[in-house]
């Protein structure tokens, strides 16, 4: 197809136009993993509207302890961004309730992350700080008092040190700690909630990685609806979508089957055996080989096979259930949708993602239009 010149003017006018008309679009976000470096090379990354870095880990002295090469070996990696004009959070981490204990006890500690975090987002690549605490069990109900006063009080340094640096949360959405409360929830500019890992691994049945809705205890309705409770506004609400799955060996032919064993991680996508030897199984490998069935009530797809007289079955996301995670995002008005982790699906997802999106801006909409092989003559 041909556009002259003040034809493309008409139709980009047109349809931003009409994108400023309807509702503001759910959020393109989604993780980059430290250990698939080359991730962000294929992403089209002028269409996402925010990315994190994964992961900068915290210790119990508020020192970040493991940086992964962050900032000197990601250089390229953020003049790309940077070009793209897509804000770069980092996302700090910590699992131990100890460590947790340990530091949120000590005003020292306290005051020496509250530091780092500061001059990490001095950083001219760095937009903003994703917390991602996941503390379970053994939390101190000192130190989580003093974990949400941090928060409040990185929050309003932040501003203070530039109003546009954003801070963020990642929560489980599996009982934890009760770590927020509604005075720290404010301060947060977005909260990514977990809305992924229904069965995992060691779960007893297979069944769905991410339903949208159905009997199991985290869907995304109830994920959705936890958020509402929380009094999170759904414009600043992100659910998450995984870009891997299970497969687990089974007892018989039959969904959500009694597994033998603990599963095993797919990606949706062939990946290197250099950066993930660990992942060995493609989801589209195995849908090739063995088909695959849509289960209508939870909104997610599955594949089963037989080999050396054994069952096996595995569950994933696919384009038909992302659909339906879309359709979901829009109707409740969220926030947005955040993948993780970007390369697991060589951009298959993400891009059928963001082909249903409308574009953000003038130069955006040019963009999506050149990609689907629009043609301009003078």
């Amino acid at each position: 197809m041909y556009f002259s010149r003040w034809q493309l003017s008409l139709a980009l006018l047109l349809a931003l136009g009409q994108a400023n008309v309807a509702a503001m679009p759910p959020k393109t976000m989604g993780y980059l993993g430290w250990w698939l470096p080359r991730s962000w090379d294929s992403l089209a990354l002028a269409q996402f509207d925010r990315l994190f870095f994964f992961e900068l880990r915290v210790d119990a002295s508020g020192a970040i302890s493991e940086k992964h090469g962050w900032p000197e070996q990601w250089t390229a990696q953020q003049m790309t961004i940077h070009a793209a004009k897509v804000p770069l959070d980092l996302t700090l981490t910590l699992f131990e309730p100890g460590h947790f204990n340990t530091l949120f006890r000590s005003d020292a500690a306290m005051d020496r992350l509250r530091n780092e975090c500061l001059e990490l987002v001095k950083h001219p690549s760095v937009s903003g700080l994703h917390i991602d605490f996941e503390i379970f069990v053994d939390a101190d109900s000192h130190a989580i008092a003093n974990f949400r006063q941090f928060l409040i009080s990185l929050s309003d340094h932040l501003h203070q040190l530039d109003p546009q640096k954003k801070l963020s949360v990642f929560m489980p959405f599996e009982p934890t700690a009760e770590l927020y409360d509604q005075a720290a929830l404010d301060k947060l500019d977005f909260v990514v909630m977990q809305a992924y890992d229904t069965h995992q691994k060691d779960s007893q049945h297979a069944g769905p990685v991410a339903p949208i809705s159905g009997p199991d205890t985290l869907t995304w309705e109830k994920v959705a609806a936890k958020g509402a409770a929380l009094g999170l506004p759904g414009e600043r609400l992100v659910l998450t979508f995984p870009l891997y799955g299970y497969e687990w060996q089974v007892t018989k032919h039959q969904p959500r089957a009694a597994v033998k064993a603990p599963g095993t991680t797919t990606s949706f996508a062939p990946l290197s055996a250099d950066e993930l030897p660990d992942i060995r199984i493609s989801v589209t490998q195995r849908v090739r080989q063995y088909g695959a069935t849509h289960d209508p009530l939870t909104g997610s797809s599955y594949y089963q096979f037989t080999l050396d007289k054994q069952f096996y079955q595995g569950w994933f996301e696919d384009w038909w259930s992302l659909d339906r995670k879309i359709d979901f995002l829009n109707q409740q008005k969220l926030g947005g949708i955040a993948f993780f982790l970007l390369g697991y699906d060589n951009q298959v997802l993400v891009n059928h993602y963001l082909n249903r999106q409308p574009a953000k801006n003038f130069e955006n909409l040019i963009d999506q239009l050149q990609n689907s092989g629009t043609e301009f003559i003078r």
